[in-house]
Parts: structure tokens; sequence; C-alpha cells
């Protein structure tokens, strides 16, 4: 993850590409719930900010200006996967109703998109950065169009990483944990 990028813009057959693989991550039911909203010009790109900026933490001098190219958000559709569930070769599950799903797989199709598209982008040259939007989502949303009942699992910002990029966050402050703390093989 980067967070400082270079203002050079990034093709819009580089995201293609991107977003084409990122299609291709597991559907469950290949229901292919997941939408994406691209942002990549720098009208639209400076109305997201302005948007979803949260005066109690407010972006730091630069951040904006240094900030992606193109922002994807990833969009997880519910009503794809109650539809593909209601079919008579899914139907058994009894996946019909989003309250017998115990866990949202149109949420869990949608973070593995963006998964790949992160690690499409590193093998583009690009970096990327994956974060959330806390202030006023919905009336971003509403501006784009987006339908009501759907939301994005995160934002990602594209770019191509500035000269003068540096680690930094909870990634540089934190230790990893070590492997045998996070693997449990055959119990845990």
């Amino acid at each position: 993850m980067i967070r400082r990028f270079d203002p050079r813009p990034v093709p819009g057959e580089t995201i293609d590409r991107i977003l084409d693989l990122a299609r291709r991550a597991p559907s469950a039911g290949f229901a292919q719930g997941v939408d994406f909203l691209v942002l990549d010009t720098p009208e639209t790109i400076a109305e997201f900010w302005r948007i979803t900026e949260d005066p109690a933490f407010p972006m730091r001098p630069g951040e904006i200006e240094h900030g992606p190219t193109v922002i994807v958000l990833p969009i997880a559709d519910k009503r794809p996967y109650l539809a593909r569930y209601s079919e008579a070769d899914k139907a058994p599950f009894g996946l019909a109703r989003e309250e017998n799903w115990p866990v949202r797989f149109w949420e869990i199709d949608a973070a593995m998109a963006s998964m790949v598209a992160l690690l499409v982008a590193v093998d583009e040259g690009l970096g990327g950065w994956f974060f959330g939007i806390s202030f006023r989502e919905r009336e971003f949303l509403q501006r784009f169009g987006v339908p009501d009942g759907i939301r994005p699992v995160g934002v990602i910002g594209f770019g191509y990483r500035a000269e003068d990029e540096a680690a930094t966050g909870s990634g540089v402050s934190r230790p990893r944990r070590a492997l045998g703390e996070q693997i449990h093989r055959n119990g845990w």
C-alpha cells in the first residue's frame, strides 16, 4: 500500500486490464454481483474528497494533491446472489433470503476482487491504497448515481508511486505477527 502518488495519469486501458482480471475473482454461484465505480478525472476525484473528507479527521497538507490519480470503488450487490440462490440448482441451500447467509459472500467476493486488483496493479507498475469511507458515504454514492441498497466494501486508489513516497502507518510502527502465531496445523 502506498499513500503518496506521482501526478501522472494512469491510462484507462491499464485500469481496464486491472478490473478485467479483478472481475474474474471467485464469485459464489457465479452470481457476479460485484461492480466497479471508477473515478479517473481530476474533477471526479476532487468531488470524492470534497464529499468524503471528515472534518473531524482532515487530510494532512499535500495528502490530496499527492493522492491517487484513479479511485475505484468495488461495490457489492446482494441482489444477484439472492436471485442466483433462488434458482433450482441452488435453492436447496436455503440462501434465497439474506438473513440465511452465514457469511455475506457478495462482500467476500468484492473483497477478493479488490485483492486481485491490488495485485494486478503491482504487475502493471502501479501502487495501490485500500481504504474505507467513514464520512458521508451515502451522499457520495447518491452524487455518483449508485443505486440505493448497494455499497462499496472499500475504496482502492491507484497511481504511480511518487519518488519520495516512504512507508507510513501501522505497518511501520507495529511488528508483524510471527508466522507460527498465525498458522495452526491440524488444530488450534
